[in-house]
């Protein structure tokens, strides 16, 4: 199941941008992450999270495979409820404002559950992040 999502988030100054590089900052704007972790050019993240009548762990895998002075692009897997959603989340800074994209595909029990409803969670984590990242920045 192919997932997309776009938006911007202002910024109180230009030089913010560089919180977005940081996995500890980013890492706590997502609700139910209890740790962040690297592991050599990686990052693990430990994420609760509830899609439909599923809820448990899902184990984040993910590193910055592009930095740029204003631009950003990370990749990674998140593996659990026995399900895999592969995800590509790229940052952009343009002016006071941060333009991202996060794109997946999910496989597995949480696509089965079918789009309106992972659509509908998704959206919700999406929602919680951007103010999250809305407020540090």
């Amino acid at each position: 199941m192919e997932l997309k999502y776009e938006g911007r988030i202002k910024t109180s100054a230009p030089e913010n941008f560089k919180k977005l590089l940081d996995p500890e900052v980013v890492g706590k704007a997502f609700p139910g992450v209890t740790s962040v972790t690297k592991e050599g050019e990686w990052y693990r993240a430990k994420m609760s999270v509830g899609v439909g009548s599923l809820r448990g762990t899902m184990d984040v895998r993910f590193k910055y495979s592009e930095v740029q002075e204003d631009r950003a692009t990370v990749v990674g897997s998140a593996n659990g409820l026995q399900s895999v959603v592969d995800f590509t989340i790229s940052f952009s800074r343009e002016g006071s404002e941060v333009r991202w994209v996060f794109q997946g595909n999910a496989r597995g029990l949480i696509s089965a559950l079918g789009k309106p409803i992972v659509d509908a969670t998704a959206k919700s984590i999406v929602e919680r992040v951007t103010a999250n990242l809305q407020g540090m920045l």
